[in-house]
């Protein structure tokens, strides 16, 4: 715990037991730790230089632990000087990296990043974010991580994330269950027929851009910075998602008459899905999905498909993007995630 204000292991442990026990020595000290006199005579050494101990001069020597609340605010202080001083350095760092030579770089704009840099790139900029990551989603994927841990664990910490899939994406194998999985930990999703480019922006200061491409994953990932060019996707993505069909059956108006597999049969219909696609989603057989819809279509007095998705918008049965359904507190619209650019 204490390591963050620059203890090691041992020094971090050492001290929390003297805080708790007060005044000892170091046999005593091992005897409780279960440490050797090396590791122990090591930690003392470097909480003395630090000035969270004070020896005595009595034979054995008695440690004696400063007041956390005095000398840890020393060191808290001390780090965050330096942690100041770092980040001047990265500033600076930045500034000589951005105006280095390398081909196909647009000045301050945006920089392209290398094959071997996109996983990493892609999982540092995520772990940055403090308030919000939207992205557009759509296949084919540079990134074949199982899970982003990243995002499970930035959703945990309170940041949103909003996701708008391509529908070709819905309809690879596994993506069902991997959606289930982020909406589960908090992600918003919508989806949307066809999506023009394969995108993450984060807290609306960065971006990582890719062009799609269907015929071969060797695309070029762009990384861009604050600027015109980037409040021109932040934008575009607004525009994407309030005419995206909500994804999550809990973006749909609650209804006595649907049942969950209802409501997560119509969505997939309405997102543009095939009746194949649709039975390898939901692990049934391509018939028992057109019964279904059948079905559907009986209960709203539609005589076809189109007229379903007129009724269900007239029923209520699905949330469009002004109804209340699922908005966030800041009045902005709920979405999903998006998988890697």
């Amino acid at each position: 715990m204490l390591e963050t204000l620059g203890l090691s292991t041992a020094e971090s442990q050492v001290y929390q037991l003297l805080v708790r026990t007060g005044r000892t020595d170091a046999d005593r000290i091992q005897q409780l730790l279960r440490l050797g006199a090396g590791p122990v005579g090591e930690a003392v050494g470097g909480l003395v230089d630090k000035g969270l101990v004070t020896t005595t001069d009595d034979r054995p020597a008695q440690l004696i632990p400063s007041p956390p609340d005095i000398a840890g605010e020393v060191l808290l202080l001390a780090r965050m000087t330096e942690l100041t001083k770092a980040r001047g350095a990265l500033d600076r760092l930045a500034g000589e990296y951005r105006s280095a030579p390398r081909p196909d770089v647009s000045g301050d704009m945006a920089d392209v990043i290398s094959d071997e840099e996109v996983a990493l790139r892609y999982q540092q900029i995520q772990a940055r974010a403090r308030r919000e990551v939207v992205r557009f989603d759509a296949p084919p994927y540079l990134v074949t991580e199982a899970v982003n841990e990243v995002e499970i664990e930035q959703l945990a910490a309170g940041v949103r994330f909003r996701t708008v899939y391509d529908r070709l994406g819905l309809e690879a194998d596994g993506s069902r269950e991997e959606i289930i999985q982020y909406a589960e930990a908090g992600e918003q999703a919508r989806v949307l027929n066809h999506l023009p480019v394969k995108m993450v922006i984060v807290d609306g200061s960065t971006a990582l851009l890719a062009m799609r491409s269907d015929e071969s994953c060797a695309q070029r990932v762009v990384h861009i910075h604050p600027g015109p060019l980037l409040d021109a996707l932040v934008a575009l993505f607004e525009l994407v998602w309030d005419s995206a069909l909500p994804l999550h059956p809990m973006a749909v108006q609650p209804r006595n008459d649907l049942t969950d597999d209802d409501v997560e049969l119509l969505t997939l219909l309405l997102s543009g899905m095939t009746d194949t696609g649709i039975a390898r989603q939901l692990r049934m057989g391509r018939r028992t999905v057109q019964r279904r819809v059948r079905d559907l279509m009986d209960r709203a007095a539609a005589t076809s498909r189109i007229q379903l998705g007129w009724q269900a918008a007239r029923l209520r049965w699905i949330a469009g993007p002004e109804d209340p359904v699922g908005t966030t507190p800041e009045g902005r619209s709920p979405g999903f995630r998006l998988n890697e650019p």
